[in-house]
């Protein structure tokens, strides 16, 4: 691979660009030598010095880095040439601040609004909306999303999310889809079905079909999630912890239904309370690992509490509006 070309790949690694295919060439690469791994190193530790960029990149990247490596190429100044020689940032820096600065550029004078349209969930309800790609999008109650238009169009189709949205992504491999946060958070999508939810304080993201990947900055990225899994990312702890999901009931809000299937009792109350915003004491906590199955919609908390407590031989007692008691229960 030449010289420019694994910068660019560098690049678009570390700003989340890369196309599946890129990603297989750009490890290839990589694993060739700890010469390219202290190269890549290298790139990075001046990406992640550079604070707070917000990236704004064209509807052609490659079209558009070309040009510019094109440019470097055909000087005759031989300070644009960049030779790694051991660890040489101040070139490192000089080649990242080329690139980023001519697709600053031409996004700036010459290449628009890439988010031409928004979208809010206002206080009527959840919003359904469906891009001209085939991705369908499901914004959650007080939530927005800026996109573009014509998605069809873009090489990296992006959408920006505030609040929660659940996704059903077009399958199309040569274009890749990214949701970005605030903050510089991105989800990289590698699959289809999937939840984001996004607050200043934390950050999750549900996998219910394919597979994503989650950098709460946009430039480090995290393990791939697949089906079941979920990131939780804690904002003022910076911890990111990747979970298999006890239950898809947090995608309650966009199904209007809750789902178990041999599911701890322990789980179904904490999911009860999170759909009803309610509060469930359980005193007897030999009844925690109890299996519960059911399919629960158009029901009231009342009504499911009741249920489970004729299931369970519970004794159900409401303190004050919003809190429930449950004592005794027999496991069966």
């Amino acid at each position: 691979m030449k010289e420019n070309e694994y910068n660019l790949l560098i690049i678009k690694n570390l700003s989340g660009e890369l196309t599946p295919a890129e990603t297989k060439e750009y490890d290839a690469w990589l694993h060739e030598s700890p010469e390219n791994q202290s190269i890549a190193r290298e790139f990075a530790l001046v990406w992640e010095q550079s604070g707070t960029y917000q990236k704004v990149f064209t509807p052609n990247l490659d079209r558009d880095f070309a040009k510019v490596l094109s440019k470097i190429d055909g000087t005759e100044t031989q300070v644009l040439r960049v030779r790694f020689i051991n660890k040489k940032l101040l070139r490192v820096a000089a080649a990242i601040a080329l690139l980023l600065m001519a697709v600053w550029g031409y996004s700036t004078f010459g290449g628009g609004n890439y988010y031409d349209s928004v979208i809010s969930a206002d206080n009527s309800g959840n919003q359904h909306l469906s891009l001209t790609d085939g991705t369908q999008i499901w914004l959650r109650e007080g939530s927005t999303l800026s996109y573009a238009s014509d998605l069809s169009s873009k090489d990296l189709r992006r959408v920006k999310l505030s609040g929660e949205a659940y996704f059903e992504v077009a399958h199309d491999p040569a274009h890749p889809f990214r949701v970005e946060l605030a903050e510089g958070g991105s989800v990289q999508v590698l699959g289809t079905q999937f939840n984001v939810r996004y607050s200043p304080s934390e950050t999750q993201v549900l996998v219910k079909e394919g597979r994503v990947r989650y950098s709460p900055d946009g430039k480090i990225q995290s393990p791939e999630l697949t089906a079941g899994q979920q990131a939780l990312f804690d904002s003022a702890s910076g911890v990111m912890k990747v979970t298999n999901a006890a239950t898809l009931n947090a995608l309650s809000w966009k199904t209007g239904a809750l789902e178990f299937v041999n599911t701890p009792l322990a789980q179904v109350i904490l999911d009860l309370e999170k759909y009803y915003s309610i509060k469930i004491s359980m005193l007897n906590q030999g009844m925690t690992n109890c299996p519960y199955s059911a399919i629960i919609r158009d029901q009231s908390a009342k009504q499911v509490l009741d249920a489970l407590a004729l299931t369970y031989q519970f004794q159900l007692q409401s303190k004050t509006a919003g809190e429930y008691v449950l004592r005794g229960g027999v496991c069966r």
